[in-house]
């Protein structure tokens, strides 16, 4: 565990083998067969990560006995996201990135156009599967439609991550948390838990969605403390730790560019990060932030915003536990 811990009850996390062992929800599987042939980019750890971290977050308005279904849909509303990540930041496919992050709002791209690839169908299955596993809840059709712009404020994220790829010496670090946490997609996964919410009160709705806006940087720095790392060796730059460590004069722009394109330098670089105490400064903002969204009054009554705040500190245990593995 990293340093700039919080204190705190320690999460019990199954170990990286559980969590590749792991069992998912058959829509699940099936669709993680299809990836591994359609993009492979990922360790199968990922998914039973996301299996165990997301279920500790969840908006207590979901009676108990819609939470497996909660849960389900709110492993393929990350599945779907971590195809426009991987089409974007690993694959470096414009266009199937853009065909996919369409797929919400315009279905699936016609069979033998330029976006017609085996990624982008999956990516299709996913959000159809997911339509079709949650169109029975109570309110479905209510939040269909935030769903597709959560999505889609998602895919704008992934753009801004692209971008700073392509030029983070000229980055802010700031700047980047705050266009960049939509990444996370904790606004879909709280409208996945309001779909299967029956008792929720819609006036409640913006205080859900002040509370989203105030964690979701908690995950995103959680994100970027564990795989910087693993990023750096791909020749990918764009994490905020990089930026963070550029502003702080921790590492020159032209040893960013030299890191993008020579592996021999990229672990004199990472030494250089890990001599700077960037990594702890992060740390300390997360806390800062964690402490600022615990001391709010949520003003919501069908809900309780403190317990889902609070649990932000698991979900950043999860994420230091996965370092090294995602």
């Amino acid at each position: 565990m990293s340093s700039d811990r919080r204190g705190g009850a320690a999460a019990t996390i199954p170990e990286a083998d559980e969590l590749r062992d792991r069992d998912l929800p058959r829509s699940v599987e099936r669709l993680v067969d299809i990836y591994d042939d359609a993009l492979g980019c990922r360790d199968r750890y990922i998914w039973g990560w996301l299996d165990a971290t997301l279920p500790t977050f969840g908006l207590d308005c979901v009676p108990p006995d819609r939470r497996e279904l909660t849960n389900e849909g709110r492993l393929l509303v990350s599945l779907y996201v971590t195809i426009l990540n991987d089409l974007s930041d690993r694959r470096d496919d414009h266009t199937a990135f853009e065909a996919a992050a369409r797929v919400p709002a315009d279905g699936r791209p016609e069979t033998g156009s330029d976006a017609d690839d085996p990624a982008v169908r999956l990516a299709a299955a996913a959000w159809e599967t997911l339509l079709t596993r949650l169109s029975d809840a109570p309110r479905f059709e209510a939040y269909r439609e935030t769903l597709e712009a959560n999505l889609a404020a998602t895919a704008d994220a992934q753009r801004h991550t692209a971008r700073t790829a392509d030029d983070p010496t000229h980055a802010d670090y700031e700047e980047c948390l705050a266009e960049q946490s939509p990444t996370m997609c904790m606004d879909a996964l709280a409208t996945v838990d309001l779909i299967c919410s029956p008792g929720f009160d819609p006036a409640d709705e913006p205080a859900v969605r002040e509370a989203v806006r105030a964690v979701e940087p908690l995950g995103r720095i959680g994100n970027w403390l564990t795989t910087w790392e693993r990023e750096l060796a791909e020749g990918d730059l764009a994490n905020g730790v990089v930026v963070r460590a550029v502003e702080s004069g921790a590492v020159s722009p032209a040893q960013v560019e030299r890191a993008r394109t020579d592996p021999e330098f990229r672990p004199t670089f990472r030494d250089l990060v890990h001599g700077s105490g960037v990594e702890r400064a992060i740390g300390r903002d997360w806390r800062r932030r964690f402490r600022r969204a615990n001391e709010t009054d949520w003003d919501a009554d069908s809900v309780d915003l403190d317990t889902y705040v609070a649990a932000m500190d698991t979900v950043r245990t999860h994420h230091d536990a996965s370092h090294g593995y995602k």
